[in-house]
């Protein structure tokens, strides 16, 4: 990926300008409409704007450190969620508000400057720190069916950050530089710190802080600052950890296309609505009807 283009910038430019144009439309319209019927009062403003373009920047390409790559079949990657260089999200997995997958510091990223929908690992040479190379950290990858809940951050300033398949990772939860392997389970809040290991099926509680270096074994339950470990993990608790990962994956379908006009919902639900409301408002009338008997019934049933 080069520097951007005379193109790219006359681009850039004619649809910021468009843009903005639009919206100051909007306003003006607004406005006109709005104190036509509303008592403007000294220092009060009666004009309420509704903006539903959103001027946030989703997704951030680097010039050293490539673009994020994000596969055709993510599950939900939200609209304020921010990837930065070398994120390769995978299949199925979801990216939820807030989060920010920060990968802006690689040393060799070439295979996140084509268009395509994978990414391979490279190998970091041990040598970067002693020779003092600037960008010396790695990427940022996410198997499939992961969620990455609200307000994570996950960086790869040191050495790659590897989130493998089905993991769950909390609200507030910050990965830095950490392996962490399938069907795990981070807790919120909890920080796993530079080359720590969370291997799979195991349990970071809520809070616990993972010291660098440090390796959580497969099935076990470490919490505390900093972690220790407490227990093993039964059989159906590892179980519950596969199972609620395959849960968050259908939840994030929910949410796909959000930002567009109209929201997510069918044409067909829309549809089909109305017709439901009828529906049961006549059968709430029928079944009325049946309920009042009638006048020959009344004189029968009164003995008059």
């Amino acid at each position: 990926m080069g520097p951007p283009t005379l193109w790219q910038h006359f681009r850039q430019v004619l649809g910021r300008a468009v843009r903005e144009t639009g919206q100051a439309l909007d306003r003006v319209a607004l406005k006109t409409a709005m104190l036509a019927v509303t008592k403007h009062d000294y220092y009060d403003d009666p004009v309420i704007y509704e903006d539903f373009l959103s001027r946030h920047r989703h997704q951030f390409p680097l010039l050293w450190s490539g673009k994020p790559i994000v596969h055709p079949e993510v599950a939900y990657v939200a609209p304020c969620s921010t990837l930065i260089g070398s994120v390769y999200i995978g299949p199925g997995s979801s990216v939820w508000y807030g989060a920010v997958l920060r990968a802006d510091e690689c040393q060799n990223s070439e295979a996140f400057k084509k268009d395509n929908d994978s990414a391979e690992i490279w190998e970091l040479p041990e040598s970067r720190f002693r020779d003092r190379i600037d960008h010396h950290g790695g990427g940022i990858f996410i198997g499939e069916n992961t969620n990455i809940q609200d307000n994570c951050i996950i960086t790869s300033r040191v050495d790659h950050c590897k989130i493998g398949n089905g993991v769950t990772i909390g609200h507030l939860a910050q990965i830095h530089s950490a392996t962490v392997g399938d069907y795990s389970l981070i807790g919120m809040g909890s920080i796993l710190l530079e080359g720590s290991v969370v291997e799979s099926e195991a349990f970071v509680a809520a809070g616990a802080v993972v010291a660098p270096g440090e390796v959580v074994k497969s099935g076990e339950l470490w919490l505390g600052n900093p972690a220790r470990k407490l227990r093993d993990l039964t059989a159906e608790q590892r179980e519950k950890l596969r199972y609620q990962s395959s849960e968050y994956v259908g939840v994030a379908t929910t949410h796909q296309d959000v930002m567009l006009l109209g929201g997510n919902l069918s044409e067909s639900l829309l549809e089909e609505s109305p017709k439901a409301e009828e529906s049961s408002s006549e059968s709430g009338q029928e079944q009325r009807v049946e309920q009042e008997p009638e006048p020959e019934d009344l004189k029968v049933g009164s003995g008059r």
